[in-house]
This record gives C-alpha cells, sequence and structure tokens, in this order.
C-alpha cells in the first residue's frame, strides 16, 4: 500500500492514525499541494489528498479509506462491535467533519472577519459536542473513528478555544485521553504546532 498524503491535513492525519493504530506498513508520499506530482494526478485526477494506493488502485477520500482499512484488517477495529454503536460512530464522523472541517482552516488563516465567523462556529460546535460527550472515555464507547476525526481538527485549534480553556470538562478529559494515545501522538505531534502551516484547502 502506498500513502499520498499531506502532513498538515487533517484528513490525512486521519488516515495515518488508523493505520498506526491497525500496525499496518504503507509506503508515504508526501504531496506539495501547490504543485502535484504527475503520478498522483495519473493515478487519480482529481488530485486530491489522502488517497491510497493499493495494487494499483485509488482509494480517495478519508472515510472511504478508513472502512476499507477496517474491512482489511478488522483487528484492533477502529468501530464499535455492535451495530448501534458503529452507527453513532459513523454519524459523529461526519457531524464532527461538517461541523468543524470548513472552519478550522479560516480560523487558521483567513482573514479577520472570517477567523471570527469560525471562531463563533468552533465555540457552537465544540459546545454542541461537549452536551453529548461522555463524562469520561471516547466519544462512541471504544476508540472509534469518532475520535479519529475529531482528534486532529482539536490539535490545530489555538490554546484559548481548546476544550480546558472554554471550560468544557467532558471534552477536556477526552482531549487528554486521546492526544495521549500513541498513534494520535505520533501523527499530531509530527505536525507543526496551530498557525505554523496552513491547511490545504
Amino acid at each position: 500500500m502506498k500513502l499520498w498524503h499531506a502532513t498538515t491535513c487533517p484528513y490525512c492525519q486521519r488516515v495515518r492514525i488508523a493505520l498506526a493504530e491497525k500496525g499496518l506498513a504503507v509506503e508515504e508520499r508526501l504531496v506539495d499541494l501547490a504543485a502535484k506530482p504527475p503520478e498522483l494526478l495519473a493515478l487519480y485526477p482529481a488530485g486530491g489528498v489522502p488517497v491510497l494506493e493499493v495494487d494499483g488502485a485509488a482509494i480517495p477520500e478519508s472515510i472511504v479509506i478508513l472502512q476499507y482499512l477496517e474491512d482489511r484488517a478488522p483487528a484492533p477495529a477502529i468501530l464499535p462491535p455492535d451495530p448501534l454503536g458503529r452507527a453513532r460512530a459513523r454519524l459523529l464522523h461526519d457531524r464532527i467533519t461538517a461541523a468543524l472541517g470548513p472552519h478550522v482552516p479560516k480560523l487558521l488563516r483567513g482573514a479577520p472577519e472570517e477567523q471570527e465567523r469560525a471562531r463563533q462556529a468552533i465555540l457552537g460546535a465544540l459546545g454542541a459536542l461537549e452536551r453529548e460527550a461522555p463524562e469520561a472515555g471516547f466519544l462512541a464507547g471504544p476508540f472509534s473513528i469518532a475520535d479519529i476525526a475529531l482528534a486532529p481538527f482539536v490539535a490545530k485549534l489555538p490554546a484559548a478555544l481548546r476544550p480546558a480553556a472554554l471550560g468544557l470538562p467532558r471534552l477536556a478529559r477526552w482531549e487528554a485521553l486521546v492526544l495521549s494515545r500513541p498513534s494520535v501522538a505520533a501523527v499530531v505531534a509530527a505536525a507543526p504546532p496551530a498557525g505554523a502551516s496552513p491547511l490545504p484547502r
């Protein structure tokens, strides 16, 4: 397997966390998003990352890659074992992506008005997650794609927008638990701190 990715992209980080969780070896190809290599465009003309290359075939989109990895290597799992838990994890994954994905890049590199709108949207999204997060532990029971979705976004936030600073105790406990997990720590610690490098569009 070969993973085409950009180090600071949160969607690429999701895939790298899942690969680390499952202990799967992969050849990494770093992509300069301002000058995408012809090999990537030949494989996947849309040119987005992440792309997992398997036997010459392209698997794009982080959620599709995560599902492929779960099917290929079911243990250790990144989806809960029961159908209801799996549905909740998938729902949280999609909600987190929709609620934070458009706003974190604008917070880090937008114009002042964009940054303020993004800040308000992020505050609202984190507040909503706090209300339904468990008192302790992971978001959907066992460690899952829900946690994998949220961790790269939270790791990119400035200190003033992290759960502890916002008085969100459940998410603060979740953050401490998840960011200390070896697979997550290795991936998000390898990226520049928030604001040091822009997110890819």
